[in-house]
């Protein structure tokens, strides 16, 4: 599994181009390294600069699928409010999921489900079970260990009222952002390479991976020779 930061890259650059310029070689370097199981995860922070938003992560997006034979999954979302405070400042970051081989990845969505917005079974059980859309068969409509938790990361409080409602949504941390990504995107005994996140060696290790940080140079002299 491959992570990439661009927090400090965007916050360094003086224009849009500066972050893209500053990833150059990078997305095609990582592409040539990964296994077909491999996955890579971006963080990419919009911004706001002298009256213009910067649509960071789409801009990032195109870059490396133009420069590298990367495919985009999906994007995820994490609000950032405790952590901005300015005018216009972008209340959240989005994390881009990129895989080498569409057939091939590893994606361990049971490690990060969440629980479903009912307790039991909805409709009292009634409606347990229902047709595939996909095959002629009966299958559960929802999955015992918990629901997917979607595009958008939040921490949801339901126990302040008894209808379940959803009574109180906060954004989650970053770093466990960080530690589903992990979870969902990398096997027990891993390798995760980091590039610009070197802080969280712990969490990676607490997950039963093992950190191993990137250098832009080696990476850009692997894509030129």
């Amino acid at each position: 599994m491959y992570l990439v930061d661009l927090g400090r890259v965007v916050s360094d650059a003086d224009t849009q181009n500066d972050v893209l310029n500053a990833t150059e070689g990078i997305w095609s370097a990582i592409y040539e390294r990964m296994e077909p199981t491999e996955t890579l995860w971006v963080i990419a922070p919009n911004a706001y600069r002298d009256g213009r938003m910067w649509p960071v992560a789409m801009e990032v997006a195109d870059y490396a699928r133009e420069e590298s034979g990367l495919t985009l999954k999906n994007t995820i979302t994490v609000h950032r409010w405790a952590d901005r405070g300015g005018d216009m400042e972008s209340a959240y970051d989005e994390i881009l999921f990129f895989v080498k081989d569409q057939r091939e990845y590893q994606f361990h969505k049971d490690d990060i489900r969440v629980a479903h917005v009912y307790e039991g079974n909805e409709w009292g059980g009634d409606r347990e079970k229902g047709n595939s859309a996909y095959h002629d068969t009966k299958v559960r409509r929802y999955n015992p260990d918990g629901k997917d938790p979607g595009n958008i990361w939040l921490d949801e409080d339901r126990t302040q009222t008894n209808n379940q409602e959803i009574d109180e949504a906060a954004p989650i941390p970053l770093r466990e952002a960080l530690r589903r990504c992990i979870l969902v995107g990398s096997g027990d005994g891993e390798i995760v390479y980091t590039l610009w996140k070197d802080e969280i060696k712990d969490l990676i290790s607490d997950e039963g991976r093992v950190a191993e940080p990137l250098d832009v140079a080696v990476l850009r002299k692997e894509v030129s020779e």
